[in-house]
């Protein structure tokens, strides 16, 4: 097939601190019959803290490689200030040109392409542009010993030279250990790790969730997967990877990965949008001669016990997991609303809901939700909604220097707020025992158990209290790094009479609630936001109606709950 010079896609390649690789990277990619028409974006991230000089004077030979040439028709240098790691370069510079161009492909510092890798890439860009299960391109195939097809699908992303289309990213899924959940629940372990042949599940996929390893690539694949979605493949490769010489972050020194000769030209054609069975075969022989190891105990144990098994055995074997399972399993069997004590971080706190206290440990401290970066030491934080103190002592293990106010009306929650605070010694952090508002006056509070610490406009049944109020916006005349509104059902009142103020705050987090026979009112908040140039982003965390055409969910009077995360541009 031909393509017209004007739907070319944009190449973005990823750098940090291997001036020989890069060149390598460069040198080939300028050599493809395409490079000539092609735009070039080269994110160049930034020294880590404390970077020794020689690592200083790589990144700097680095960035004066990328100056050599005219690589491409176009080249455009992005130079990060600071380190943001390959992880987080690569998914925000591919989100960032998706959102320009719509489709993308991509190299990192050590990908040595063949020169009719731009037209491949291309075309199958192209030709699938609008098959919505097909997700990934890939320039890479392994080197198997087996004859496969010139292209193939197969189930499997390889990040070594790709390309994808917007539609496809926007099913990214970042979340490792959602992830992690969804392919356990749908007992997919085994396939995920090609028949029980690699450990991608355990070794990457769990690794990334628990912060033993940060990738971005196992989470893409992993989204692709639970998608059923497909890669398409050449066959030979049209890539090599000179980096598997111990000189990448997440390389080893091996030559395996490598072809002696890469692909003259792959024609795309017309081709089943079905799963190769002879290239998963393949695969599957590869990898049992590749990664087999000594003990296979071990192996066999990750690739090929069911997760609940090896939970029963972790559950006899390990007194610490054990521990922690049988506490979990006591709050689960709780009933709602009745005070109770815990352990978090090794501490012992007062929670008044057990079901609650769960959902939001799981959010905060494993989900992250409310993770941000600055480049200030002593961040200044607003946190409207402190309910028992979980934000607060989770912003203060993120920046044990940061400056905390913290606002909670509820007597009871304000006590027990006190107290889990006090157990963590946790200093510089003022708290108030009243409930942000448009102005300073009492408002009627409701409550439902020791669960409660809202402000609301209606009861829904809920017990009747008051409470008296602060004006947020007396709070925001000075620059904030993080403002947390967590108010169920102020949150519209008290944005509106501060919105000449927002745009002191570097992020704001907003959770906006829904209530049954209520107006909605998201697009005044969206529109305030985006008038104080807020770029804004919407996940639901749990009430959320699956089927609302048939019926909705209620909780509470709430009909939907939204998290609104905001940052300044």
């Amino acid at each position: 097939m031909q393509l017209r010079d004007n739907n070319l896609a944009p190449i973005a390649l990823f750098v940090y601190n291997r001036p020989d690789h890069t060149l390598s990277t460069l040198e080939a990619l300028s050599l493809n019959k395409l490079a000539k028409d092609s735009v070039l974006y080269i994110y160049a991230d930034g020294s880590r803290p404390n970077a020794s000089k020689a690592i200083l004077k790589q990144i700097e030979q680095t960035r004066k490689v990328l100056r050599q040439k005219k690589w491409c028709k176009e080249v455009f240098i992005i130079e990060a200030k600071e380190n943001k790691g390959l992880a987080d370069s690569i998914v925000d510079g591919v989100t960032e040109i998706l959102n320009k161009y719509g489709k993308i492909i991509v190299l990192e510092d050590d990908i040595v392409t063949s020169p009719s890798f731009l037209k491949y890439m291309n075309d199958s860009l192209s030709f699938y542009e609008n098959q919505d299960k097909v997700m990934h391109i890939s320039g890479y195939m392994f080197p198997v010993e087996a004859s496969l097809p010139s292209t193939f699908f197969y189930n499997t992303a390889s990040c070594w030279g790709w390309g994808t289309w917007q539609r496809a990213w926007k099913l990214f899924t970042p979340d490792a250990k959602f992830l992690a959940e969804k392919i356990k629940e749908g007992n997919h372990i085994t396939k995920f790790n090609i028949g029980g042949t690699y450990p991608f599940f355990y070794k990457t996929l769990v690794d990334n969730a628990e912060g033993r390893l940060k990738t971005w690539a196992v989470k893409w694949y992993a989204s692709l997967f639970l998608r059923n979605g497909y890669s398409l493949h050449p066959y030979p490769s049209l890539v090599n990877n000179i980096g598997n010489d111990g000189s990448g972050i997440n390389s080893t020194n091996t030559s395996r990965f490598s072809w002696s000769k890469l692909a003259d030209d792959i024609r795309v054609t017309t081709i089943p949008i079905v799963e190769s069975r002879k290239a998963r075969r393949a695969m599957q022989q590869y990898y049992r001669k590749h990664f087999r190891k000594k003990s296979r105990v071990k192996t066999v144990m990750s690739n090929t016990v069911p997760y609940t098994i090896k939970h029963s055995l972790k559950k006899v074997l390990n007194p610490e997991y054990r521990k922690k399972y049988n506490e979990r399993q006591r709050l689960l069997n709780m009933p709602r609303y009745k005070e109770t004590s815990t352990v978090l971080l090794e501490k012992n706190i007062k929670v008044p809901d057990a079901a609650s206290f769960l959902f939001m440990k799981k959010e905060i401290f494993e989900k992250e939700i409310y993770k941000f970066r600055t480049d200030n030491s002593a961040p200044y934080i607003l946190d409207c909604g402190a309910n028992i103190g979980l934000s607060i002592i989770y912003f203060k293990k993120l920046f044990p220097n940061a400056k905390i106010i913290g606002f909670e009306p509820d007597e009871e929650i304000f006590s027990m707020l006190k107290h889990n605070l006090e157990v963590f010694k946790l200093s510089n952090i003022t708290l108030k025992k009243r409930a942000v508002w448009s102005s300073e006056t009492t408002l009627r509070f409701f409550s439902e158990g020791a669960d409660a610490g809202r402000v609301t406009e209606g009861g829904h049944n809920m017990t009747q209290k008051e409470v008296k109020t602060v004006r947020l916006k007396d709070y925001l005349q000075e620059p904030i790094d993080f403002l947390k509104i967590d108010i169920e059902g102020a949150e519209v009142e008290v944005i509106k009479d501060c919105q000449d103020q927002l745009h002191h705050a570097k992020n704001i987090f907003i959770e906006y609630h829904s209530f049954s026979g209520v107006n909605q009112s998201l697009s005044e908040i969206l529109a305030i936001l985006k008038n104080s140039g807020f770029r804004y982003y919407i996940n639901s965390p749990g009430l959320q109606s699956e089927q609302p055409f048939v019926g909705t969910k209620a909780s509470l009077g709430m009909d939907m709950q939204l998290n609104i995360y905001c940052l300044h541009q």
